[in-house]
């Protein structure tokens, strides 16, 4: 029997941490970004909007804070002393935090979603989408290609599981879920055509349980 992709349903409430003067945007990319591996993010679909959200606050803010990891170059550079004023690397600005909130959403009759990590989905995309992956000279597809560092392939299975439709024309999937490349936790890419809905907001304050979880994962302090 031909392998189906894997499909699942995404939770009643999703989480994600954005700009307080942006709520639920889409993020979108142009056909000239989408070949590069160092513009966009790792699901977005060109002349299509992908609104990223988390199973739960903690993935929401692994996905958000993971660019104030210190790293091996910093740490050499900290240890010659820092400038007056300057905010230590490895430390999250209170400002980041005082621009920014926690925000939960709802999906309105959302269709399934393709579970972009199943074995059996990487069966039926090398099967049903080898076009694409022929012109990345990919031959077949597994769990360390999909969550590698090429955008450029990542995005171009988004852009085949966008563009499924069934016999009324309507799209087939409400968006791929998968899992953070910072951890294991749960997120989903939302295509554009699904309904979302804001259910509430928090101001991100320095205290945060969920967020100082994931801080001290990543070797991260909480300004």
């Amino acid at each position: 029997m031909p392998a189906e992709p894997r499909q699942v349903e995404a939770p009643e409430r999703l989480w994600r941490v954005e700009r307080a003067t942006t709520a639920l945007r889409f993020s979108r990319i142009s056909p000239v970004d989408a070949e590069s591996d160092r513009a966009g993010n790792r699901f977005d679909v060109p002349g299509g909007g992908v609104l990223y959200a988390a199973s739960d606050p903690r993935g929401a803010y692994a996905e958000t804070i993971a660019q104030f990891r210190p790293s091996a170059l910093v740490a050499e550079l900290d240890a010659e002393g820092l400038e007056p004023g300057r905010v230590p690397y490895g430390a999250l600005p209170r400002e980041w935090r005082a621009s920014r909130r926690l925000r939960a959403l709802q999906l309105v009759d959302p269709r399934p979603f393709v579970d972009i990590d199943h074995p059996a989905t990487h069966a039926f995309l090398t099967r049903e989408a080898s076009d694409v992956l022929r012109a990345l000279g990919v031959g077949s597809l597994d769990i360390a290609l999909v969550r590698g560092p090429s955008r450029t392939l990542t995005r171009a299975l988004a852009g085949w599981v966008y563009t499924r439709v069934d016999e009324h024309g309507q799209g087939c999937y409400s968006g791929i879920r998968y899992s953070s490349r910072i951890g294991s936790q749960e997120c989903w890419a939302v295509f554009d055509g699904t309904a979302v809905r804001l259910v509430s907001e928090l101001d991100i304050g320095r205290d945060d349980e969920a967020l100082n979880e994931v801080a001290t994962q990543l070797d991260i302090v909480v300004s």
